[in-house]
C-alpha cells in the first residue's frame, strides 16, 4: 500500500512540474531563459580523401610565407623512369648493395599574385606498398638525370616554374608505387604511378 501511495505521489509530481513549465498561452509570466548553444557551426560531413592524382594533374596550393605575403602554385609530376638509363653513377653512390636507379621528373609553378617562392628536393618522396617512403637522395652533379631539379634550393619568381629530374636509387626487385609530395605545413599530395 505504501509503494502504490508513493508511485502515485511521483507521478503527480511529475505531472505538476511538467504543467508548470509550460506556456500554452497563458499568463504565466516565469519563463525560462532560452539555452545558448555552445557552437553556432552547423555540422559538417566528412569530406572523403581524395585518391592519388594521375602525372600530369597538378596539386594547387596556396598559403603565407614567414613575412605574412601570399604565397600559390601548382605542383606537378611529369614522369617516373625505373630503370633510367639517362643515369651514369657508380652503385657505391647508391643506399642499396644491388640499386636500380630511378628518374622522377616534376615541375612547380608560382602564381602570378604570388611572392616568390624557394623549393628543393626535400619534399619530394617515392612511397611503397608496404607504406615506406624513399626520401630524395639530393644527388647533383656527373652522372644524374638532366635537367636536375634543385638540391640545394631555388626561388621560383611569380609568374614561372621550375621543371627538373630527381635522382633515386631504388632496391633491386621493388618499385614504388605512388610519388609523395609533402611540403612542411600543407597537406600531403600523392601521385600514382603507372604500373610499369
Amino acid at each position: 500500500m505504501h509503494a502504490h501511495r508513493a508511485a502515485c505521489t511521483a507521478l503527480l509530481a511529475l505531472a505538476v512540474l511538467t504543467a508548470g513549465c509550460s506556456n500554452n498561452g497563458s499568463d504565466n509570466k516565469a519563463q525560462t531563459k532560452p539555452i545558448k548553444a555552445t557552437s553556432t557551426k552547423a555540422p559538417t560531413k566528412a569530406t572523403p580523401t581524395p585518391g592519388p592524382l594521375q602525372f600530369g594533374s597538378g596539386s594547387h596550393w596556396s598559403d603565407t610565407d614567414d613575412d605574412g605575403r601570399p604565397i600559390s602554385g601548382t605542383t606537378t609530376v611529369l614522369s617516373y623512369t625505373q630503370p633510367a638509363k639517362d643515369v651514369d653513377l657508380p652503385d657505391e653512390a647508391a643506399d642499396f648493395k644491388d640499386p636500380v636507379w630511378a628518374v622522377l621528373e616534376v615541375k612547380v609553378c608560382v602564381g602570378a599574385k604570388s611572392s616568390a617562392v624557394a623549393v628543393s628536393q626535400a619534399p619530394w618522396a617515392l612511397g611503397f606498398r608496404d607504406d615506406t617512403r624513399l626520401n630524395a637522395p639530393n644527388i647533383s652533379g656527373s652522372g644524374v638525370a638532366k635537367p636536375e631539379y634543385a638540391t640545394d634550393g631555388a626561388t621560383v619568381n611569380p609568374d614561372s616554374c621550375l621543371r627538373g629530374k630527381i635522382t633515386y636509387s631504388v632496391e633491386r626487385g621493388t618499385r614504388p608505387d605512388r610519388i609523395v609530395y609533402g611540403a612542411t605545413g600543407r597537406d600531403t599530395v600523392e601521385w600514382a604511378i603507372p604500373k610499369a
